[in-house]
This record gives structure tokens, sequence and C-alpha cells, in this order.
């Protein structure tokens, strides 16, 4: 769930990269591709499949989806099976990050193929365009008055970019390439997707890691993550030795959001721009963000928000300037990643939950979405504010209350699902995927297991121990989690004083 783009930083972070692009590039011309053509990954295959754009709309005519196939190293026998990722997004690239899931899967490519298809709509699969882009706009109206007027601009292939049709995209590959069955490897969104996948082609599925996931019904008013926020920074701080006290960073924090919401800050974000407001929707998405980033960022939260009540906003400001928060919603921008607004607009407000009628006009939804949300009890909501909150996180609330498609068919979040094994993976500091969200998803299916990594944030392969990676690995393999016993060694995140 996912921040529209939810985990650009923390893959690149994670994956600290692997294979040279030479020995790629040679690959690829020996093949008879120019360089650049396939991934920067030493025997990787790669190619294209033309499919409809609507399945149940063949005069919209075609798109191509672009994949890449990483062959197992042990070229003296047989792959033991072929596994399939997905980053998540929606809207990132897959395909960017295949030296990185070369690197972290590297022990399981020993036997085993590695396939990436790239989403439609993204990066090499006929990039979608509706005139909206990074940066994001820098209010919350502005977004999702953004949102709608993409929605307007797709057209009629606004529906092409589902997560129906994406697994139907992935389904296409496997069949063209002769694949049995997958085993299925979903990050964030990507568990999203994996799921659906699961549900339209359950005979072609062998198992399922889906790491910091979250269901296909998933509350929109994201409570559990502003559960998760708080418990995220009482768990950092017990095991800070002594560095901070967690209720009172949280009772810090909310007072700081009381003074934001009264007298907002501006400030400039990184790389330059136009002048922002720092508000508490703002404090909101800032706080969301650094349990879902890098480590040291969630370390840096007690000193930030203390200093900031003390008059020094400075570590505040730089925080605001990095993460450039909408006074409603915290995208980052990653300038490695193919990032792209349009089928992440697409995918989130054609599938996701909504909080008002799909098919009422936008007047009627946005009386629905304030009557809704003022039933609410603040509480709640609390460090923050019930609006704060709500508002805080660009893929929920009200993000496509003005998406203009009112007929469409809605993503079924019943199964029936695969009667097969399903890792879930969780890390206990992640407010963007819960463990909390990672159990609803895991009862989707029969025969779930779910493990829960400490001191990590969104998206547990990016511990740098290799720890959550070789149990998914393992998993893949053998269909158990196996040891789980390196879960006691990964250390706690540094507190700044």
């Amino acid at each position: 769930m996912r921040q529209i783009t939810k985990r650009a930083a923390v893959l690149a972070a994670a994956f600290a990269v692997a294979a040279t692009g030479g020995t790629a590039a040679a690959s690829a011309q020996r093949a008879g591709r120019e360089p650049g053509d396939c991934v920067a990954v030493p025997g990787a295959d790669c190619g294209t499949v033309r499919v409809p754009l609507v399945r149940s709309r063949p005069e919209l005519g075609t798109t191509t989806v672009a994949y890449a196939v990483i062959r197992h190293r042990d070229a003296s026998r047989p792959a033991k099976g072929t596994f399939t990722v997905n980053p998540g997004g929606p809207g990132d690239s897959a395909l960017v990050y295949a030296p990185g899931y070369a690197a972290t899967f590297a022990g399981l490519l020993k036997d085993h193929d590695l396939l990436i298809v790239e989403p439609r709509g993204v990066n090499r699969s006929d990039p979608a365009n509706c005139g909206a882009g990074l940066p994001l706009p820098a209010t919350r109206d502005g977004f999702v008055r953004m949102i709608g007027a993409c929605g307007t601009a797709l057209g009629e292939r606004r529906r092409a970019y589902t997560s129906a049709e994406i697994a139907d995209d992935i389904d296409a590959v496997r069949a063209r390439l002769g694949i049995p069955r997958l085993d299925l490897l979903g990050e964030s969104y990507g568990t999203y997707l994996m799921t659906v996948y699961a549900q339209r082609h359950p005979d072609r599925v062998r198992s399922a890691v889906l790491s910091s996931a979250y269901p296909l019904a998933f509350d929109l008013w994201a409570r559990p993550n502003v559960r998760a926020a708080n418990r995220a920074v009482r768990l950092l701080c017990e095991r800070s030795g002594g560095a901070c006290d967690g209720d009172r960073v949280l009772r810090d924090v909310s007072r700081l959001a009381g003074r934001l919401k009264a007298r907002p800050l501006r400030y400039t974000p990184e790389g330059g721009g136009p002048a922002r407001d720092l508000d508490d929707t703002s404090l909101a998405a800032i706080v969301y963000g650094a349990a879902s980033g890098a480590p040291e960022d969630i370390g840096d939260l007690p000193a930030m928000v203390r200093t900031a009540l003390s008059g020094d906003t400075r570590m505040l400001v730089e925080a605001a300037g990095k993460a450039g928060p909408m006074s409603g919603s915290a995208l980052r921008r990653n300038e490695e990643q193919e990032f792209n607004v349009a089928h992440a607009a697409a995918v989130m407000c054609n599938d996701y939950p909504t909080l008002w009628d799909r098919k009422a006009p936008v007047r009627t939804r946005l009386r629905q979405y304030a009557a809704g949300r003022a039933a609410l009890p603040e509480r709640t909501f609390w460090p923050f504010g019930k609006v704060a909150w709500t508002s805080a996180i660009s893929d929920q609330g009200d993000a496509c209350i003005r998406w203009p498609d009112r007929d469409a068919p809605a993503q079924p979040t019943n199964g029936p699902f695969p009667d097969v094994p399903v890792l879930v993976v969780s890390g206990d500091l992640d407010p963007n995927t819960p463990t909390e969200s990672g159990r609803l998803a895991a009862r989707q299916f029969r025969r779930a297991t779910v493990v829960e990594v400490p001191n990590v944030g969104h998206v547990a392969e990016r511990e740098p121990s290799g720890c959550a990676a070789g149990i998914e690995s393992a998993f893949v393999r053998d269909l158990r989690p196996g040891d789980l016993s390196c879960l006691a060694a990964v250390p706690p995140v540094p507190v700044r004083s």
C-alpha cells in the first residue's frame, strides 16, 4: 500500500547491486539484440508479447509487454522451477530491478529461473501517458484533481491498466515460455498483484511469497497504518537502550502536529521549486514515510520531533525537503526509478476499494466521503488528526474520488484462491503494509505462514544480512519457511540522540 510508488528508494538501498552491464551487453549482442535491449544481468534473455489492450474489448487493439528470463546458473541440469517477481508500485518498473533481484536471490538462481514481466503501461511495456508526472502537486486537493484529470486524459484506455490485465499478461508470458507453474514473489503492491494472479490462474501457481502484504479488501481510512506507525515508534524506543521513550515521542508528535496545523512552516523541496507548506498532514506523511523508508529515517524521528518543538526546525525541514510531502500526500521521487504516474493512478482507481459509490457523480461522492470521515472517532488517528492522516497517504482516502469511470467493473476481493503454500513476510516497523495487514492477506489462503522480521520497515528483503531473502528462498525451494534463527540477529535501528 504503497504511496503510489511503493518503494523505489527501498529496493535501491536494499539491493547494493550486482552484475556489471558489460557482460549483459555482450550477451545481448550475441543474441542479436542491441546493447541495452535486455537487463544488466548475465544469462538474461529478453522478449516481448503482444496482448489485447483490454481483453473484453478487442476493438481497442493491442499493447506490448516486455519480459526478461534470468536463467539458472547450473546449466548441467534443468531448472527446478521458475519464480516470478514484481516490485510493487503500482507504477514501478520490474525490469529496472533485475540486477538487484539477481543479487538478492543469487542462491535460488543456482537451480531456479527468474521471470520478470514488465507491467503494461510502464517503461518498456508501452508506457502510459496522461500528462501527469513527478513531482506531484503541493496540496492534497491538487493531487486528487490531477488523478481525476489523468483518468479523463486516458479515456477508454484507462480500463487497460488493472491488476487483472497485468496478471493475465504474466500468464501470457508464462504460456509463451512453456512454464507449467510459477512460484510467485510479490513485494508491496506486488503482493496484491500476485494475489490477483493466484485468483485468476490458480492451476498455474506452485507457491507464493508475499512480502509487505495487504489483502485485496483493505481499509481505505488507513486505520491499521496509524496503529502500526504508533507501534513502530514504541518498538524503536524499546530497543534503543534508553535513547528514547516511545510514548513520549508520540506525545511530542501530537504536540508538533497541533502547532503545524495552526501555523504551517514554509520550506523549499530538495532540488528547488516553489515553496511549500509543512502542516500537520505533511508531518503525518513524513512520519509514515520515515518508518516505511531507510532505517536511519525512523531512527532520526525522535530527535527531529524534539528539536522542532524546541524551536530548531532544521531536521524537520530537511526531512520535508527530501520527501516533498504534500499537505496531503507523500510521494518520493527516485531518479534511478522508472515510475509511471498514469499507470499507478489507473491501477489504484480501477482496482482498490472506495469509500463512496463508484457509480455516483463526483458531487455525491464528495458528500459521501465527507460524511464517512466525519463519523470517524478523532482518537482513532492519534497522534494525528483524522483529516491529516487520511490525507497523508497518496493511495488511500479520497485519492480516486474524481476518477471519471463510473461503470468499470470492480476487482473481486473474494476467492477462490489456490490451495498452495504461501509465505507472508512483514517488517515489524512497517506502517505502510503492517503485519496486521499481512495477517489479513494470509487469511485469504488456506496454507499461509506469517513471518515477522524485527527491526525492519517496508519490504524486509532490504535487511542487509540477507535473513529475510534467505527465508523466502528456502520457502520457494522447499515449500516451508525452514530455519528462522537468523531473525534474532537482525540488529535494532540506531536512534539519533
